[in-house]
């Protein structure tokens, strides 16, 4: 299967971290997404409803991660959101990269990413 749904640089705020100053002041983060799924479809009909619609992806990512539940891990956020997208919508796949982009390290370092990838189960 090569279709994919790809959400790119969703940046979010929230309160991520180990460090207590890490969720007592919160963070920026940005996420990638890609929903592996079947468009062949959706490539005939040209309907929306043939597809997985990428705003109630978005949406679905937005609800995790202004939930009530905070994560010190980029990766049990990550796990939680791939769990949403494969219980929420008929996806084979789930990739996510989480990447923080504000570190309390010295020098120059970018970012630190995390890579899930997670499959649907068979059915």
């Amino acid at each position: 299967m090569a279709d994919i749904i790809r959400l790119k640089d969703i940046t979010v705020f929230g309160f991520y971290g180990v460090s207590p100053a890490e969720r007592e002041v919160g963070q920026k983060i940005q996420i990638d997404l890609d929903i592996h799924t079947d468009l062949a479809r959706a490539c005939r009909s040209d309907s929306l409803h043939d597809t997985i619609n990428y705003e109630s992806v978005y949406s679905k990512v937005i609800e995790i991660v202004g939930g009530e539940k905070r994560y010190r891990l980029l990766e049990a956020l990550g796990d939680e959101i791939c769990a949403a997208m494969i219980a929420s919508f008929p996806v084979n796949r789930v990739e996510i990269r989480l990447r923080k982009l504000n570190l309390p390290f010295p020098n120059n370092l970018s970012h630190v990413e995390v890579v899930l990838v997670r499959e649907a189960p068979l059915i």
